[in-house]
């Protein structure tokens, strides 16, 4: 389990305007505090100072109970909320605490895409193809690349060209939702976040929209997924961000954390339904164990690692 770092002072103004990334981290949290109505008698702290490097090309899923701040850790990644305290580092972009505006902010929107939950809510423009264009038009790009780009993620999307001229109101409720995330997709940006991609959705289109995320991370995309479905994040994460009073307690991959009943007491998470299963199984025969070590992310692998396992094909 990766240490989540408290330690040391946060970078001085002068030293966060100098500082560099390295390659492989996409964002770097600097002693980031988040706090509600600051300097008042009603200061509340929000997520307490943490200090932590997000690598590039990984998919990270954010749990924790409801109200215990992944959305508010999430806006603060590209500016959509700003903290005073603490900086952040996305690509070359910087958020410093201490300053009060953002420096390059349509460049930093435009590197972190946000898929807020139930992102079909976001469409307003007449037809399909200008809701697309809409992002990547506002952000400086011109009529023609943009209109390039809208057609591109619409038809990755599923959306075909018959749909272009059509209001998107008039589309089904997973075909909205599709067009607005084209729409975040057409801005290109390199990091994207996903807050609850699945809620609303039938089997079908969850199992759709978790098969996406892993396409993205395929391109070379930076994926974080806000979840309360257990069972989404051992299928596809490769890190799992856990928040709890208050603070970032662990970034770990997803048996570490689920497997871990200290981190989990005190919340309200349910282990996925795979984890739970060999929980079982332990509890009868000790020979299961070797189940946490292969670390089955689906039922059907669980069920073939067990006849494995029954059938002796697997050392102890």
């Amino acid at each position: 389990m990766q240490e989540v770092r408290n330690n040391n002072q946060c970078l001085s103004e002068k030293q966060a305007k100098t500082f560099v990334l390295n390659d492989n981290c996409a964002i770097f949290l600097d002693h980031l505090e988040v706090v509600l109505n600051d300097r008042t008698k009603f200061k509340k702290i929000l997520i307490e100072s943490s200090t932590f490097e997000f690598d590039k090309n990984k998919i990270y899923f954010i749990i924790g109970d409801s109200g215990v701040g992944k959305t508010t850790l999430v806006s603060h990644f590209n500016g959509l909320l700003k903290s005073r305290y603490g900086n952040i580092f996305v690509d070359n972009l910087k958020i410093i605490g201490k300053k009060s505006k953002i420096k390059h902010f349509k460049k930093l929107c435009r590197t972190i895409g946000m898929v807020f939950q139930f992102p079909e809510y976001q469409l307003f423009k007449d037809n399909v193809i200008k809701d697309v264009m809409f992002g990547p038009r506002n952000l400086g790009i011109k009529k023609c690349k943009a209109n390039k780009l809208a057609k591109k993620y619409l038809n990755q999307m599923g959306i075909g060209e018959q749909y272009y001229s059509r209001s998107p109101f008039e589309l089904s409720g997973g075909q909205k939702r599709r067009v607005a995330i084209a729409g975040i997709l057409a801005i290109e940006p390199s990091i994207i976040v996903f807050d609850e991609p699945t809620a609303g959705l039938d089997p079908d289109g969850v199992n759709e929209m978790l098969k996406y995320i892993k396409e993205l991370k395929m391109n070379n995309k930076t994926v974080f997924v806000i979840t309360h479905d257990m069972n989404h994040v051992l299928q596809i994460a490769d890190k799992v961000i856990l928040l709890k009073d208050k603070k970032i307690q662990a970034i770990a991959d997803p048996y570490e954390v689920f497997m871990n009943n200290d981190l989990l007491n005190g919340t309200k998470i349910i282990k996925p339904n795979v984890i739970q299963f060999i929980d079982s199984l332990v509890s009868l025969n000790s020979k299961f164990k070797k189940l946490y070590e292969i670390k089955p992310t689906s039922i059907e692998e669980l069920a073939d690692c067990i006849n494995m396992i029954i059938r002796g094909e697997l050392n102890e």
